[in-house]
């Protein structure tokens, strides 16, 4: 994919960053839909339509905090294992120099690399994933890398994880899901009512830690945002990914996330302006605190 710049702002060099919005167009075990090693561009080349300006708290994040966007990971075509390795070889200095790295997928899979990279600065860290699919199984497709194994193998580092918007799941994952003592889920249906988020609101401010988000946009409800790898109907709605994302920097520190499964459908924008938002209102509430007086 072709350099693009996040929100059309002028070129910074990663070591001068605060934030490092990191491009990975890997797609190589997705089972359903296919597109999303689209996505990191269509979502780059959208954000520059964006007002910088942001109007819930009268600020401009971009002004604000240091962000660089640095060359898309070229996929390893060797396999999955190799391409993890690639990707936590690339951020971890930058994690080291105490860089928040904000990754766009491509596939989910790439996650498992990223918290492995951010466990060995923050080795107290707590994962929320906001997925429609729980990611649990052991292996898929006769892979145990694959996009529907890695919260499984993230589950597998000894972290505390938290699933939210979660309404497709395997009778073993479900099995999973009863005996894990680590691991939250917080079904889309459970979401929808006031007892249920507050319930939701509670677990997240009670979380230890620094915080891993990663969010498959296949959490939002396809009429929301279609293009995804994967949709599943009943999703959440914008406003409440974005509560739950100034939910989580309200608790504490997000020291890293990622965007995902974004596969842009040819002759609509709403998916991948949509995403581009997200992660601009993302970057927005975790930095909050610096916001000039």
């Amino acid at each position: 994919m072709p350099y693009l710049n996040f929100l059309d702002l002028k070129p910074l060099p990663v070591k001068e960053a605060e934030v490092v919005i990191l491009p990975i167009p890997y797609e190589a075990t997705t089972t359903f839909g296919s597109g999303t090693r689209e996505g990191p561009e269509a979502l780059l080349t959208a954000s520059r339509q964006l007002e910088l300006w942001d109007e819930e708290h009268n600020w401009d994040p971009s002004a604000a905090v240091r962000i660089a966007t640095a060359m898309p990971v070229t996929p390893e075509v060797s396999g999955p294992q190799a391409m993890l390795e690639k990707i936590r070889r690339l951020v971890q200095p930058w994690i080291t120099q105490g860089k928040l790295i904000a990754a766009l997928g491509g596939e989910h899979s790439i996650t498992l690399a990223l918290v492995q990279a951010a466990q060995t600065k923050y080795p107290d860290l707590a994962v929320v994933a906001l997925d429609a699919h729980a990611d649990l199984r052991e292996n898929y497709d006769g892979s145990p890398y694959s996009h529907a194994c890695v919260l499984r193998r993230v589950y597998e580092l000894g972290r505390p994880l938290t699933l939210l918007g979660v309404r497709s799941y395997s009778q073993k994952e479900q099995q999973l899901l009863q005996v894990a003592p680590r691991l939250t889920l917080f079904k889309a249906r459970d979401l929808q009512s006031d007892i249920g988020w507050q319930a939701m609101l509670t677990h997240l401010s009670s979380l230890p830690g620094p915080v891993y988000l990663t969010v498959d946009l296949d959490v939002l409800d396809p009429g929301v945002l279609p293009g995804v790898g994967t949709p599943e109907p009943g999703g959440l709605s914008y406003y409440q990914v974005l509560d739950i994302m100034a939910a989580l920097s309200q608790r504490g520190p997000i020291v890293g996330l990622d965007l995902l499964e974004l596969a842009p459908i040819p002759g609509q924008r709403v998916s991948e302006f949509t995403a581009a938002r997200l992660l601009y209102k993302a970057l927005g509430y975790i930095y909050l605190n610096r916001k000039p007086s």
